[in-house]
């Protein structure tokens, strides 16, 4: 009977490494460097699914300018969530992905003021450079971005 233990615990030991060995084959059969076993990279306050058909860490830069120097507290939105505003400066620069919808946020003023694109990295498709967009205690959508 114990020779039947010592047998069949060996048997069972045996299967288990046979059964890593394969499962090591299988992954690395099946590694694909442009899939990750994570869901999601976080990149500071954006989240990009490491599965898109783009490449999430690609990013461009969009520089807005504050037209009315005299209103400073206008916000700058991405996707709803806000990332900068004109109190410190006329001029911004905004990091952007693929997809982002940026939006200023006018709703501080009664005023119509004016924030234009004056500056884009060379991998950003929209939005175009000089566009400008006009805002009255509303939030108005700038561009979505579409990267080249």
């Amino acid at each position: 009977m114990k020779s039947y233990f010592n047998h069949l615990g060996n048997m069972l030991i045996f299967l288990s490494i046979i059964s890593f060995i394969a499962l090591l084959i299988v992954q690395g059969v099946n590694y694909n460097k442009e899939y990750m076993t994570l869901n999601h990279i976080n990149n500071g306050n954006k989240t990009h699914s490491l599965f898109s058909s783009i490449d999430p860490l690609n990013k461009g830069i969009i520089v807005l300018k504050n037209l009315n120097p005299d209103y400073r507290n206008i916000s700058v939105l991405v996707n709803g969530e806000y990332v900068a505003d004109f109190t410190a400066n006329d001029e911004i620069e905004i990091p952007v992905y693929h997809n982002d919808i940026v939006e200023i946020d006018g709703t501080k003023h009664d005023k119509r003021l004016q924030v234009k694109v004056v500056g884009i990295s060379n991998n950003l498709e929209e939005p175009k450079l000089e566009t400008t967009v006009t805002t009255s205690r509303s939030i108005e959508i700038l561009s979505k971005v579409r990267l080249k």
